[in-house]
């Protein structure tokens, strides 16, 4: 396994973290192109999910990684396809962290996650590689990798429905963990269950648990809303 390049430049910089407050506003940072159709799809989705945690949803739109920043910590590892010897760059979450936080007080919002179609490794634990997403509760934002969504990824046709629909699941699976904690739900059907496969993102709906829906609304009654 390849080390790390200039990881002391990945280390994610310290900042005056104030506390959550909810209802806050969440904000929506794509480093890819977007649709604005699915922009508006996955808003509509989450003031569904999360009815009145947020203020608003913010489309952040696009953000170009310089090559200097995107050259930072890039491994090569082997594509997850049988039979295939091939390896692609994947990129460790703490780049996407350190930007996210800063645009965060930035824009004075409460959460941020970023869509991105690069592959990721875990930062936390580099041997934790291809994630379909991660949180990082302490600095309140979190990334999806929408590269595994994709059904040409595993040599199957192209099937936009399905790519958006895992897409969403697991950014309400993410801000969920930052609403909520690390803590997964073993409910197969809960949004909050870990996918170890895509499969498991298909099985899973949109929706909380009763025993979830029973933590956001603790949550709810904790801060008056």
């Amino acid at each position: 396994m390849l080390k790390l390049q200039n990881c002391e430049e990945l280390k994610l910089k310290n900042e005056a973290l104030k506390r959550l407050i909810l209802p806050c506003h969440l904000g929506i940072l794509f480093f890819e192109d977007y649709d604005i159709l699915f922009f508006e799809k996955i808003e509509s989705t989450l003031n569904h999910i999360y009815s009145s945690f947020f203020y608003n949803i913010r489309n952040l739109e696009s953000y170009n990684l310089t090559s200097k920043v995107f050259s930072k910590g890039v491994r090569k590892e082997h594509k997850e396809l049988k039979k295939s010897s091939d390896k692609i760059k994947i990129h460790p979450t703490n780049k996407f962290y350190q930007i996210l936080m800063n645009k965060r007080v930035e824009e004075n919002l409460g959460i941020i996650i970023a869509i991105t179609d690069l592959p990721l490794y875990s930062s936390k634990d580099d041997n934790i590689l291809f994630l379909f997403g991660e949180a990082h509760l302490k600095h309140r934002c979190c990334v999806v990798s929408s590269l595994k969504f994709k059904e040409q990824f595993f040599n199957g046709p192209i099937n936009h429905y399905l790519f958006e629909q895992r897409i969403i699941k697991e950014i309400i699976h993410e801000i969920g963990h930052i609403i909520l904690g690390s803590t997964h739900c073993p409910n197969k059907f809960c949004v909050m269950r870990f996918s170890h496969e895509v499969k498991d993102i298909d099985q899973k709906s949109f929706n909380f648990c009763i025993k979830c829906k029973n933590k956001l609304n603790q949550v709810r009654a904790l801060f008056n809303f």
